[in-house]
């Protein structure tokens, strides 16, 4: 259990994920409240399994700034705005290649609390999404000079095989 913050203040809706760096940790995953609090279960009880884990902290947003809980995530179907949404926390908190978020669970367990530093990032461009920001209009299609030879003059019409 702890507390996940933003630049000091509570951040709700973030999957918090503890990843077991060694064999005796167990993966564990929990969603922050409005308070920014989440709480690990394991096997049925509060807590995770005692070892050394990697913390990754994700925030996904519709670009309309609807969060994607973590029951979002592990739907069946694709809830609306899904597809849409991205990751507003920098890479070096949501991204495990990344983080330098990391703790030590004993067997007493303990309390984990995250301070991040904003600013969070802001919703990917068209251009950065994929996506053309232009969209061609049915039916158009590029005005073409004709076919070219090899040299770049224009090619010569052949005439049809039954022509005189």
């Amino acid at each position: 259990m702890g507390v996940v913050s933003l630049d000091g203040e509570p951040l709700s809706g973030a999957v918090v994920t503890f990843l077991p760096t060694d064999e005796k940790g167990s993966l564990t995953v929990s969603e922050t409240d409005e308070e920014g609090s989440y709480f690990l279960r394991y096997q049925g009880a509060p807590g995770t399994a005692p070892g050394s884990y990697k913390v990754g902290v994700s925030l996904y947003t519709t670009p309309e700034g609807r969060v994607m809980s973590l029951g979002a995530r592990d739907a069946l179907t694709t809830p609306p705005g899904f597809e849409q949404a991205f990751e507003r926390l920098p890479v070096r908190y949501s991204d495990f290649g990344q983080t330098d978020l990391t703790v030590e669970v004993t067997d007493r367990g303990g309390t984990f609390d995250f301070d991040l530093e904003g600013p969070l990032l802001d919703p990917p461009t068209a251009e950065e999404s994929g996506e053309s920001a232009e969209e061609p209009e049915a039916g158009a299609a590029e005005e073409s000079a004709g076919p070219e030879s090899s040299d770049g003059e224009p090619a010569a019409e052949e005439a049809p095989a039954d022509a005189p």
